[in-house]
């Protein structure tokens, strides 16, 4: 009988042991109405930083590491700083308003997107705001083969349509940058791909093997996509087959303007064969942060990119295009709020009123 009543008083005193110590616990966090975590306070400043770039080797991938190395160094309270080797700019946009980073590289044109709701998302995201802009410059490359332009004297995109050319297109899969890419310049000359199969001609989307295996072993007329000076496949295309980059007349890359594209003109010599300045459209990386990244944050990050730009530029040689002052320009990084820590400090740079 003595035995039983210890036995049970030590599991008295381990059952009261345990609910002590789990009211001491802290309270869980909070959660959004039908679950997962809630947005971070705004005052809140991580010591852990993510940033979303691309696959690794990409240029972004060495963005976001060149970066991260100097968030490290220079800001105040950032011990570590992950880079993430996600899905590009279109898909930066949706891991930052997710949170699933607090930072993110970005086209202009996907923000612009973001900010309408159009394009490639369904409803208007409001969530991400522009640290710095006009990183870098990227143009809408656009090549045909020579042999093409000679067999039926085509002199501008224009004649694909005037003359219902059976041009063998070519871009990089469905959803990607380039594909949205090539969908608005037909648009903007009144053409879509089933316009193109009608002449007798083709569309296909694969992959950047493909495409130039497919022009050397002339399979394929045309190819659009988006590129930097120097990009390696556009490279590799121009040395191994006789190639034309199309210009986008004036008329009709003031249609394109809607979608966030500017004006750009691509030097001459850039590629083998390309002895003229070539006539585009284009647009710049910017980062952007989650809307909850606290003020002080965004305000050293931004100013960190700004004032150690060697540093960047060190980093990748395309950032030497960077111009801080001019990156704040609403078209440059694609028109959505600036984070208010940016704004402040452009506002003590004397660059924003």
């Amino acid at each position: 009988m003595k035995n039983s009543i210890r036995i049970f008083g030590m599991i008295f005193l381990i059952l009261t042991l345990a609910l002590t110590a789990c009211s001491q616990q802290s309270e869980p966090a909070a959660t959004k109405e039908g679950g997962g975590q809630a947005t971070p306070d705004a005052s809140v400043n991580p010591s852990a930083l993510k940033i979303a770039t691309l696959s690794q080797g990409s240029s972004w991938y060495v963005y976001g590491a060149t970066m991260a190395e100097m968030f490290r160094e220079h800001v105040e309270g950032i011990k570590s700083v992950d880079v993430l080797p996600y899905s590009g700019g279109l898909g930066n946009v949706k891991i930052v308003s997710q949170g699933e980073a607090e930072l993110g590289l970005t086209f202009s044109v996907n923000n612009r997107w973001a900010a309408d709701g159009n394009v490639a998302y369904e409803e208007k995201v409001d969530n991400i705001r522009a640290l710095v802009g006009g990183l870098d410059d990227y143009y809408v490359g656009i090549i045909m083969t020579n042999d093409f332009i000679k067999k039926h004297n085509v002199t501008s995109l224009a004649d694909i349509k005037e003359k219902k050319l059976p041009v063998r297109l070519l871009t990089i899969n469905v959803g990607s940058q380039g594909e949205f890419a090539a969908r608005q310049v037909f648009e903007a000359y009144g053409l879509t791909y089933d316009d193109l199969k009608s002449f007798g001609g083709s569309v296909n989307h694969t992959s950047f093997e493909v495409v130039k295996s497919s022009i050397k072993d002339n399979k394929a007329d045309m190819f659009i996509q988006v590129m930097t000076k120097g990009h390696p496949s556009f490279t590799e295309i121009a040395l191994q087959s006789p190639v034309t980059f199309m210009s986008i007349e004036d008329e009709n890359a003031e249609k394109l303007k809607k979608y966030g594209n500017l004006r750009a003109v691509l030097p001459a010599n850039v590629y083998a064969g390309q002895t003229q300045e070539v006539q585009t459209i284009g647009f710049q990386t910017s980062l952007v942060a989650n809307a909850s990244l606290s003020e002080e944050l965004a305000y050293q990050i931004t100013k960190t990119l700004v004032e150690k730009k060697d540093q960047l530029i060190a980093g990748h040689n395309a950032l030497s295009a960077f111009d801080p002052e001019k990156g704040i320009q609403p078209d440059v990084y694609g028109g959505i709020e600036l984070h208010p820590g940016a704004a402040k400090y452009y506002k003590e740079k004397g660059w924003l009123k």
